[in-house]
């Protein structure tokens, strides 16, 4: 017999970097931005692909008792910046964990509901008519892989005592972003 898997913790770094996206394609629970800190632990950390951005993502990641899956979203169909490259080098090095990319995808900033626009392409049977999402179901599939790893990697560990949620008196606390 086997446990059944607990559904992932998505969180973003900042707002508007992915996250809710993420979330659509594992059926995660989506945290939106969570604290630099590391005090919010996180399945799958989503970011951004600029300098700064994966910067974060990086300490924050760092900080957290377990190392979530780092994820880093396109911000457009071109080559992504040199610098970000190089970090994502570093931090698949250093981190320990998985260290994936999500390409951008054209027809979604033009849809009023993208997260269920990628979903059908990624779900849907007609592979023809949703052939641009073939690398988003390659991603998918990776993504799922290192999650489920990640989270039974976590469930073997000894339990830590900790809570995820923040006290409900920090939430009207900015998110601070210093490393």
């Amino acid at each position: 017999m086997s446990a059944r898997l607990r559904r992932p913790v998505i969180g973003g770094i900042a707002g508007g970097v992915g996250t809710t996206t993420v979330a659509h394609l594992l059926d995660g629970i989506d945290l939106g931005v969570i604290e630099a800190n590391g005090t919010q632990s996180v399945d799958v950390l989503v970011t951004r692909a600029t300098a700064v951005a994966v910067s974060w993502a990086i300490c924050t990641a760092q900080k957290m008792p377990a190392r979530p899956v780092l994820v880093v979203v396109a911000g457009s169909d071109g080559r992504w910046p040199a610098v970000v490259e190089r970090r994502l080098k570093m931090a698949a090095a250093n981190l320990a964990t998985p260290v994936l990319r999500l390409p951008w995808f054209t027809p979604l900033p033009a849809s009023d509901n993208p997260w269920d626009l990628l979903a059908t392409g990624v779900f849907d049977a007609d592979r023809k008519t949703y052939r641009w999402a073939e690398p988003a179901r390659r991603f998918r599939d990776e993504l799922v892989h290192a999650v489920i790893t990640a989270i039974e990697r976590e469930t073997s560990r000894a339990a830590v005592d900790s809570d995820p949620e923040p006290a409900d008196d920090d939430r009207d606390r900015p998110v601070m972003r210093v490393c």
